[in-house]
């Protein structure tokens, strides 16, 4: 088994307990303890920016942001057809409207029409790894779109040189567990280059006041002292477990059989692969992706039936299952979500719905693990390919 965290994850916490900073935490310090702030320009450093605001979910971050930036009641807020429920229930958790755009053929990431002058915010989400293109964030802004980028998928990834997180007026990070870092589970952050824009998430994120003159209504959305230590530690080790995500993306995709077909990665392009999106030909497996899925999933009854094996949650918290259905519906599809369904379908989204296939290929991954899916995965195939 692959060991997860080492001493050092380990020590941080510990003299982070040890430390007074984590006794007085926000109670007397509205910035947060020493771990937090630290662990905030680092991480905002990182990334090319001035500041970071550590809150307790990337979900939060959503929020935080949002609100920060003015989003409210009868706002349209435009967000890819195809991306994870946060993005959207956030929106609507500020009293606003998500307005579904499609996304890129090539990259799965949001395809803004730049028709829709009536947007004025916008959240571009880098989609399993791949970046957005930087032209079309920098086109929104120059339209007066105020952009929040949703890296919560795709930390370390890099569009011709520039790093998520650092085109738009803000980034959003996730730091849950199967992330490429984590602050013991869950946790988020918030980058900016505008101060004026980062006071106002502080305040959100710690009940909107200073003991001073001060009306914006706030939250408990703070990081503790030990997740922001644990936090520290992996940050430092980011290049690594990035090169580990990559080095599995690549010996993976070196294996796939023709019908499956890889994520397009353009020259200029540094992918970060937290999941390899891949999708299904059917015209040359002569099949259909979810009966191949039910297949696979007979053929793999060994291992579902030896979980005990492998402790690894994958996307579908099912462990030793590293072989899924892609995402299920495009957003609006979803009961919560369907009242604000665009008039004009995401063609290029539902596609991508029903075609495609996620391999779980996380640092944790052993590559005995990956090998056995891997072998069951060409022999499922070669049961219906001739």
């Amino acid at each position: 088994m692959i060991e997860r965290f080492g001493k050092e994850e380990i020590d941080a916490v510990t003299n982070s307990i040890k430390n007074a900073s984590f006794l007085s935490g926000y109670t007397n310090k509205y910035l947060g303890g020493e771990e937090i702030q630290k662990f905030e320009k680092e991480f905002a450093k990182y990334h090319g920016c001035r500041y970071g605001i550590a809150v307790n979910s990337g979900t939060t971050a959503l929020f935080v942001s949002q609100k920060a930036a003015g989003v409210r009641n009868k706002h349209k807020v435009a967000v890819p057809c195809i991306t994870f429920t946060a993005t959207t229930s956030q929106v609507i958790a500020c009293d606003a409207t998500p307005f579904f755009t499609d996304i890129d053929e090539s990259s799965y990431c949001m395809n803004y029409n730049f028709e829709n002058n009536f947007i004025k915010y916008s959240i571009p989400v880098h989609l399993l790894g791949h970046p957005c293109k930087y032209e079309m964030i920098q086109k929104m802004k120059e339209k007066g779109v105020f952009v929040i980028e949703d890296c919560a998928q795709a930390m370390g990834a890099r569009y011709k040189g520039k790093i998520v997180g650092s085109m738009g007026d803000c980034g959003i990070f996730s730091f849950q567990e199967t992330k490429h870092i984590t602050t013991l589970g869950e946790g988020g952050m918030i980058i900016t280059n505008n101060e004026e824009f980062a006071e106002k998430c502080r305040r959100i994120r710690n009940h909107g006041e200073y003991y001073k003159d001060d009306s914006s209504v706030g939250y408990n959305f703070r990081m503790t002292e030990p997740q922001a230590a644990f936090g520290r530690v992996q940050l430092r080790k980011l290049p690594k477990i990035l090169s580990t995500f990559r080095n599995n993306a690549t010996y993976i995709l070196n294996k796939l059989p023709d019908a499956i077909i890889p994520p397009k990665v353009p020259k200029g392009i540094e992918h970060s692969f937290l999941i390899l999106g891949c999708k299904f030909n059917e015209k040359i497996a002569k099949i259909n992706r979810d009966t191949f899925l039910n297949k696979l999933t007979k053929n793999r009854k060994k291992i579902l039936e030896n979980e005990s094996e492998s402790d690894i949650k994958g996307i579908n918290f099912r462990p030793g299952k590293i072989i899924s259905a892609g995402y299920k519906t495009v957003q609006y599809n979803i009961p919560l979500y369907k009242k604000y369904g665009p008039k004009k379908k995401c063609k290029v989204g539902e596609d991508f719905v029903k075609h495609s296939l996620f391999i779980d290929i996380h640092r944790w991954r052993s590559q005995e693990e990956i090998n056995e899916e891997l072998q069951i995965l060409n022999k499922t195939l070669k049961e219906f390919v001739r």
